[in-house]
């Protein structure tokens, strides 16, 4: 039985946060934000490094804060149980690129391996959505690759409907689209 919560970013779980990259094997972990590491240059096995990207998640949220070209403002929370980080979530405030309009949308969302099928997802998603009704968002797209049963899943089951399956073919050739992408939306 999981006591899991929507926290905020905190470098208190660096060790669990290390434990979760190292199940995933890449920066490439849906909803973590990790990906702003490799842009400004953070190692973040590096406690100071970790440091500093968990401040910019405090950062990336507040209006009067420029993201990087092609990025959007954004919220993250982290699911967590006590000391471990289970997973996150990321709200990004708009639609600030091809790719965010098409392929990524507002939220994305992903759990560590080894916690998953405990109804965590879900716990992240709604995190998600009811920050996006904090911020006054009135609609947000949530998408997912059409092979990932247990995302659309979660996604139908936390309200969201069906727009479409939109094949690779239908996607610009730089957004790097391999498989159908089902998206979804919700109204906040």
């Amino acid at each position: 039985m999981t006591h899991a919560k929507l926290t905020q970013p905190s470098s208190s779980f660096h060790a669990s946060w290390l434990e979760s990259y190292d199940e995933w094997g890449t920066l490439d972990q849906d909803g973590s934000a990790a990906f702003l590491a490799a842009r400004y240059d953070l190692n973040l096995r590096e406690g100071g490094h970790f440091s500093q990207w968990v401040d910019l998640l405090h950062q990336m949220p507040r209006a009067e804060f420029s993201p990087p070209e092609g990025l959007a403002n954004q919220t993250t929370i982290w699911v967590t149980d006590g000391a471990a980080y289970l997973g996150a979530a990321s709200l990004r405030h708009s639609l600030a690129n091809e790719y965010l309009k098409e392929v990524g949308g507002h939220i994305g969302y992903g759990i560590r391996p080894s916690a998953r099928g405990n109804g965590l997802a879900k716990l992240a998603l709604n995190g998600a959505l009811q920050e996006g009704r904090a911020l006054g968002m009135e609609r947000v797209l949530v998408t997912c690759k059409q092979p990932n049963r247990a995302s659309a899943r979660t996604i139908e089951a936390c309200g969201g409907v069906l727009e479409a399956i939109r094949p690779p073919a239908s996607f610009a050739p730089a957004l790097g689209v391999t498989e159908p992408i089902c998206r979804y939306w919700f109204t906040l």
